[in-house]
């Protein structure tokens, strides 16, 4: 019969198996811990590399805003000086128009002086020697003075008794007296067109005065 041998205590192999496992839960843990202190320094570095780079950051925002700051301050200067300018450009603007209206007043003014100047020479060609006028006025004092000659030689052969003589002079003193008519018929003619001039020339001369007006508040004066 056999004899049954009753162990006490702990089984070995379940400490050693436990063992190993402890010394397996170690080895683990060990590797854990060196593997994240590894990762915890790198994150160091990472975090004090992006921190480098924010304060680079920092400081080259500083000076795009600063870059900003001063571009704002340029650009309303020059936008100042742009409106500034506007308004001169505006001012120069009008007084050159002032200045163009002024010349053409001047202009259209000399054009009126010259016509006025024309038709004044004109009337006054009229009158002078050599002029219708006054060649109808020598015919017609010549033709008076015929006539006068020719009627007094009438009288003088009508006193003689010489009828027919007589009447060959009141012939030709008739026909003179015919031809001064005639002559004061076109000096009259004459007369009433110099008359039509001058009264013309006295409109116009109205007219540019009021012209002169306009032209002295056209051009500032």
């Amino acid at each position: 019969m056999s004899t049954n041998v009753i162990r006490s205590g702990i089984d070995l192999r379940i400490v050693a198996i436990g063992v190993i496992f402890l010394l397996l839960a170690a080895g683990g843990a060990a590797a854990w811990a060196y593997t994240t202190n590894t990762d915890l320094e790198r994150t160091r570095q990472t975090l004090a590399a992006t921190a480098a780079d924010l304060d680079v950051t920092k400081t080259s925002l500083a000076e795009t805003q600063g870059n900003v700051t001063d571009a704002s301050a340029r650009v309303a200067s020059e936008q100042k000086t742009i409106a500034t300018n506007k308004s001169r450009t505006k001012v120069l603007e009008f007084q050159i128009s002032r200045k163009s209206d002024c010349i053409e007043a001047q202009a259209a003014n000399l054009t009126e002086i010259r016509r006025i100047l024309d038709m004044q020479r004109q009337s006054f060609d009229r009158t002078t020697s050599g002029s219708a006028w006054n060649k109808a006025n020598i015919a017609r004092y010549k033709a008076f003075d015929l006539a006068i000659s020719y009627m007094a030689k009438a009288y003088t052969s009508a006193a003689a008794g010489s009828y027919a003589t007589a009447n060959s002079w009141l012939s030709k003193s008739n026909a003179q007296v015919r031809i001064s008519n005639r002559q004061v018929d076109i000096g009259n003619k004459e007369v009433a067109e110099i008359n039509a001039a001058i009264e013309a020339i006295r409109k116009a001369n109205v007219a540019f005065a009021e012209t002169l007006d306009k032209t002295d508040s056209t051009c500032g004066s």
